[in-house]
């Protein structure tokens, strides 16, 4: 019989309200995992998610260390702004405790590369969330992937627009930390992060070369808000990744990629019964059904509840988790190298 994970929350914010813990109760009663302690500076968090896994009170801490510390754990979740993520995976990694992680990994690569020393060093599992993997269209295309056999081409995007009033000074947290360069905010990181992971999956090939301009457009932030990427795979495939804070565009959060043997779109973002069309030079373009995709599955809309339940299992069961530190390490590095290119006006080699 696999042992229920004891869970600590480092991070009790709006992601974790809205998103993760759908999830965390559905593993619940599973028995796969027990929400035991929890860590916020904000004491509303601590209520609002305390209160709703009936975590004890010496249970909630406004110190992540202090929970390191004290309590009973067996992972922990980190849902914090990333500038804060290299500092509390390290902590964690040296409390000996498994560690899953928001995305980015960091906001620099002398972050990460501090990061896997400490886990590598203190030998815990450690895992960066790639939810819109595990959304019922994406899951779909990675398995038809074998079918359309060596891509060529691939191209996502993630174009949309924030609001005027969306700067460091926000009333909102979740916008104002993001809008904040001290905080890791900015437009590829945030949002074209998500693109970046599901179109190099889908080309099935790392990035070699990077070409971009990433750039503050037309918000008044210290962070980008418009990011073009033009990138090279190893197999010598092409993709294009286009996101935006700045733009109003009215078709969101989609990818696709074109092989030998026909091509597939996806809208990565969304649990909808409608996000897979293939196209084949005998049927054209044909939308695809997702059986897997039942009702508690479209409320899923982000794809967490996918991707916790696939991480919390392999924890259990002591398998490799899905997603490695070295996938979450290369798609920092095709930001970094985004960001190289943007000011050197040249193709930076990963």
């Amino acid at each position: 019989m696999k042992k229920t994970i004891r869970l600590g929350l480092i991070g009790c914010g709006g992601i974790v309200q809205k998103t993760h813990a759908r999830a965390y109760l559905a593993l619940s009663e599973t028995e796969t995992i027990k929400v035991s302690a929890l860590a916020d500076v904000v004491p509303e968090n601590l209520q609002v998610v305390g209160d709703q896994f009936d975590v004890p009170e010496q249970n909630r801490y406004t110190d992540y260390r202090e929970m390191l510390a004290k309590a009973d754990i067996d992972a922990v979740v980190i849902a914090t702004p990333h500038s804060l993520h290299a500092e509390q995976v390290i902590e964690s990694a040296s409390a000996g405790v498994a560690i899953v992680s928001e995305k980015p990994m960091a906001t620099s690569l002398e972050e990460a590369n501090s990061i896997m020393e400490a886990v590598n060093h203190n030998n815990v599992p450690y895992t960066i969330v790639h939810n819109y993997l595990y959304t019922a269209g994406m899951q779909s295309a990675i398995a038809l992937l074998p079918e359309i056999g060596e891509t060529y081409f691939g191209r996502s995007t993630g174009m949309g627009l924030r609001s005027t009033d969306f700067n460091a000074n926000h009333p909102n947290p979740a916008f104002a930390w993001r809008a904040s360069k001290a905080k890791g905010g900015g437009c590829i990181s945030d949002t074209s992060y998500h693109e970046i992971y599901s179109v190099c999956t889908l080309v099935q090939s790392p990035v070699r070369y990077v070409e971009a301009r990433v750039h503050t457009m037309v918000l008044d932030i210290d962070v980008d808000d418009f990011a073009m990427l033009l990138c090279e795979h190893e197999n010598g495939a092409v993709t294009t990744v286009s996101g935006a804070w700045s733009v109003p565009a009215d078709d969101f959060g989609w990818c696709e990629v074109h092989a030998e043997n026909g091509s597939l779109r996806v809208k990565h973002r969304y649990n909808v019964r409608e996000a897979l069309r293939r196209f084949t030079r005998a049927e054209g373009w044909k939308q695809l059904e997702l059986p897997d995709l039942d009702e508690e599955g479209l409320k899923d809309s982000s794809g967490h509840a996918g991707y916790f339940t696939a991480t919390f299992n392999a924890l259990a069961e002591g398998k490799a988790l899905p997603i490695s530190a070295e996938k979450a390490y290369h798609n920092l590095a095709i930001i970094d190298a985004a960001r190289r290119a943007t000011v050197e006006r040249r193709a930076i080699e990963i």
